[in-house]
């Protein structure tokens, strides 16, 4: 089954919608190993962009992702910050056999964005409601909308 990406009547005005809609739609066609990710992700994600005034949600549905203007039910996940911070999740780097994000000694330079996140979730810049519950979910969110391999 192909993969699916939609995005609902008024995401179109979204910048953030069709900035994540775009990427996850360039990434599953990159890379096939991605879509076995993307056929997992069931729930929906909440993403508040506080500094330009603008929320999106995006529905996961086993292969199917619908992105939403604004906040559509109750999410799994929500992601809070400015749109900077937003749109550095991609940056974050994996391990090819592991499928964990690179951190540590070995991996320097591609963890960086990594610790960079993870510096802005402890100032409380960027916050993730939801981490703690839905593991699976977020990571395999961050491994489909990942730059890097």
């Amino acid at each position: 089954m192909e993969p699916i990406v939609d995005l609902a009547p008024g995401a179109e005005e979204n910048p953030l919608a069709t900035y994540l809609g775009q990427l996850i739609r360039e990434h599953l066609a990159r890379d096939p190993k991605r879509a076995s990710d993307f056929r997992a992700l069931r729930g929906s994600v909440l993403v508040v962009a506080q500094d330009a005034d603008t929320s999106m949600t995006m529905r996961f549905d086993h292969g199917r992702l619908t992105i939403h203007d604004g906040a559509i039910g109750i999410p799994s996940v929500t992601f809070c910050g400015d749109e900077s911070a937003l749109r550095r999740l991609p940056d974050v780097a994996f391990h090819r056999w592991l499928r964990l994000p690179k951190l540590g000694v070995l991996h320097r330079r591609q963890s960086g964005p990594l610790r960079d996140l993870a510096r802005l979730v402890a100032r409380g810049e960027l916050k993730i409601y939801g981490l703690v519950a839905h593991p699976r979910l977020l990571l395999r969110l961050l491994r489909v909308l990942s730059r890097l391999p």
